[in-house]
């Protein structure tokens, strides 16, 4: 059965107004999107796609989360079969952005599809979206963490305070100076550390291939012996109903990002066809890459240690398998690059939306929030990002 959106009259880049009876609202759309074109040239394939949306969903959470969902679940299969349900549900999410997104295809991810779906009042849904996003949108919590990771790596004593405030705001800056001032250079810097994250997992899962050979430090924690059964332990098990659901809400955020190239369509090349192939790519191979790390570290650690690890589990991988120093002094540089490569993907996506609300009119001094001068990048919505 076809969607209703698809008989949309929105014009992307690719297609053509053919009807004669076009209202006002729409030579608007098409008026708006010629005066904030972007050239060809910098507009982004299905690979800078794929990494957009790998930078955002690939940030602390597999190097974090595994520890506490073993603490609701105590058990390591089912631990494993939630997060082949978060992939799942991630899938389900997806299917319902890339209807919209291949039949609105606009700069602006949900503003569009809230727009058209709740046309009265007026700019109510946006208006409520540009103060979600505007005031509370921006990867704060990514940028301290990198300030912290950085401490870390270097052997700061007293990883956190102003100094971490400090490198995560120089963080920031420098995520937003180069997509403002140098855009082509953004786009290869997130594919860059897109590919570097990508290494990081698998690098992980391969090491949990060898732990499960027989080379590691630590003797075998047989984890993956009657691997669904439900266990109480020091730490972990008994979290009924709550647990179970608590882990699948943090599954589910390890996930989150999954929709971050709907919000720059303007910017793909041939949209329709680089969205559809390039979101289930990322998302397939993100979901892949998480459930086999998880399966890496349950070869690795032992089930109570597991437990007690908290946010350094991967670090108790890294020492079980390759020793102390190892796993203290790679884990962190990891972290913190992986943390800029959320900052530098979210500061990307998030100030066209900005960008789409300020053409909207809904923001003080609109005409310059939206502009693209002087570098054709929408250099002062991203201001707007870092002072907020």
């Amino acid at each position: 059965m076809s969607s209703p959106l698809k008989h949309d009259h929105h014009v992307g880049e690719d297609s053509h107004v053919a009807r004669d009876d076009i209202s006002a609202e729409e030579v608007g759309v098409v008026k708006q999107q010629e005066t904030y074109a972007f050239d060809e040239s910098r507009k982004i394939g299905v690979t800078g796609a794929v990494f957009l949306i790998l930078n955002k969903m690939i940030g602390t959470g597999i190097f974090s989360t595994p520890s506490g969902i073993f603490q609701s679940t105590g058990s390591v299969g089912v631990a494993l079969m939630l997060w082949v349900i978060g992939g799942i549900l991630t899938f389900c999410g997806l299917s319902v952005f890339l209807e919209f997104g291949l039949a609105i295809p606009r700069s602006g991810g949900e503003k569009n599809y809230l727009e058209r779906a709740y046309k009265h009042p007026k700019y109510l849904a946006t208006c409520v979206l540009a103060s979600q996003m505007i005031l509370l949108g921006f990867s704060s919590g990514n940028s301290l963490a990198f300030g912290r990771y950085v401490l870390f790596a270097s052997g700061s004593s007293s990883p956190d305070g102003w100094v971490a405030r400090g490198i995560g705001i120089a963080g920031a800056t420098f995520a937003v100076g180069i997509h403002a001032i140098t855009p082509k250079w953004g786009i290869r810097l997130f594919n860059v550390l897109g590919v570097f994250k990508v290494i990081v997992l698998l690098f992980i899962v391969f090491s949990g291939f060898a732990a499960l050979a027989g080379r590691r430090l630590v003797p075998n924690p047989h984890n993956f012996d009657n691997a669904f059964r439900i266990e109480e332990g020091e730490g972990y098990g008994n979290g009924g109903v709550y647990g179970y659901a608590t882990a699948l809400l943090r599954i589910i955020y390890s996930y989150k990002g999954w929709e971050n190239a709907n919000y720059v369509v303007g910017e793909l090349k041939n949209p329709r066809k680089t969205l559809a192939v390039a979101a289930p790519i990322a998302i397939g191979g993100v979901t892949i890459l998480y459930v086999l790390a998880n399966v890496a570290y349950f070869a690795a650690i032992p089930k109570t240690e597991l437990a007690t690890s908290e946010v350094i589990v991967a670090g108790v991988f890294f020492r079980n398998v390759f020793g102390n120093s190892a796993g203290a002094r790679a884990l962190p540089a990891f972290v913190a690059i992986s943390n800029l490569g959320n900052v530098l993907a979210v500061s990307f996506a998030h100030a066209r939306l900005n960008q789409e609300l300020a053409k909207e009119g809904l923001l003080p001094f609109s005409r310059f929030w939206a502009s693209n001068k002087p570098f054709n990048a929408p250099a002062a919505a991203r201001d707007q990002l870092t002072i907020l």
